[in-house]
C-alpha cells in the first residue's frame, strides 16, 4: 500500500486526505517542488527548499514550528523508503495555506526509471503553445499549485506528437517550457529567459547557470524570442527530475547538440 505523509504523519495513501475547504484544491493557494531522490539521497536539496520557504514568505504563509528543512528530508526519504523507491523516485511536496494562514503540506513518492537522466540520443521537437501567456508579475517565478498555463500546454504538446511546448509571456517572448526551463548556445555562449521574463526559477536552471559560471562560460539571462530560437545553434531544456534535454527540432529548424552533451557529462553525468 503505498504511503504519503501529511503534515508529519504516515498515512495510507487510500484514504481521504483533503478536506473539501482546502485552500489549494479550491484556488490553488499553495506551492509545489517536484524532487528527485536518487540512492537515498535528495538531489538539489538545498536548492528545492531556499526555494519553497522564499515562495511561501512571499505568499504570505507561515510556516509551522515543524516546517524546517531537516523534518521536511527526513520525511521524504521516509516515504521513499516505504514505498520501495529510495533508489530512485519522483517525489511531489505539496503546500498550502490552512485556515490560519499556516503551511499545510503533502509528501508524495513514486518510482523512478534509474535511467531518468541518461542523454536523450534522439532529442526533443517542440513549438510553441499558443493559447496562453504568462504573467511577468512579482509571483511569474513561483512554483504554483495554480498551473493551468503548463498543464494545457503540456496537453498540447502530447495531442501534436511534440516532447515539449514552449509557454510565452504577456509581451509574446520566451518564459519556459511546460516542464522545463529552456537554454539556447550561440556563438559558444548560453543565452536563457531572465526571471523578469515570467520563467519559474527552477532548480536545474539555477543549478546548471551557477556551474556554468565557475567553469569560466558565459551566461546571459535576458529577453528570449521566437527569431532567438530559430537562429540559435543549439537549445536545451532542463528540469530536477531529467536535467538536460537537447531539442533537435523547433518548426522547420534542426539543431546540434554537441555543446549540451558537454554540459551533459560535465556537470549532470
Amino acid at each position: 500500500m503505498s504511503l504519503v505523509c501529511l503534515n508529519g504523519k504516515f498515512l495510507t495513501a487510500d484514504q481521504p486526505l483533503i478536506h473539501p475547504s482546502n485552500r489549494g484544491f479550491k484556488w490553488g493557494d499553495g506551492i509545489f517542488e517536484t524532487i528527485r531522490v536518487s540512492k537515498g539521497n535528495i538531489l538539489l536539496q538545498s536548492l528545492h527548499f531556499d526555494r519553497m520557504f522564499l515562495s511561501l514568505k512571499m505568499l504570505l504563509i507561515n510556516p509551522t514550528y515543524s516546517l524546517d528543512a531537516l523534518s521536511l528530508a527526513e520525511n521524504i526519504l521516509t516515504v521513499c523508503r516505504q514505498n520501495d523507491c529510495a533508489e530512485s523516485a519522483r517525489v511531489r511536496l505539496t503546500l498550502w495555506r490552512n485556515e490560519n494562514n499556516e503551511a499545510d503540506y503533502l509528501i508524495e513518492a513514486w518510482p523512478l526509471p534509474r535511467d531518468i537522466s541518461r542523454w536523450n540520443e534522439e532529442g526533443y521537437s517542440i513549438a510553441i503553445y499558443p493559447f496562453a501567456r504568462k504573467s511577468q508579475d512579482a509571483f511569474a517565478n513561483i512554483k504554483s499549485a495554480n498551473y493551468l498555463p503548463y498543464v494545457l500546454a503540456d496537453l498540447y504538446a502530447k495531442e501534436h506528437g511534440l516532447d515539449e511546448a514552449i509557454v510565452l509571456n504577456s509581451q509574446n517572448r520566451i518564459a519556459d517550457a511546460s516542464k522545463a526551463n529552456i537554454f539556447l548556445i550561440r556563438n559558444g555562449e548560453i543565452y536563457t529567459p531572465s526571471l523578469s521574463q515570467g520563467c519559474i526559477n527552477g532548480v536545474m536552471r539555477r543549478f546548471l547557470i551557477d556551474q556554468l559560471k565557475l567553469n569560466g562560460y558565459r551566461v546571459h539571462q535576458e529577453e528570449i524570442t521566437e527569431e532567438d530560437i530559430i537562429s540559435a545553434e543549439e537549445i536545451f531544456l532542463t528540469n530536477a527530475l531529467y536535467g538536460i534535454r537537447w531539442v533537435h527540432s523547433f518548426l522547420q529548424r534542426n539543431y546540434g547538440h554537441t555543446t549540451a552533451y558537454r554540459f551533459y557529462k560535465e556537470f549532470l553525468k
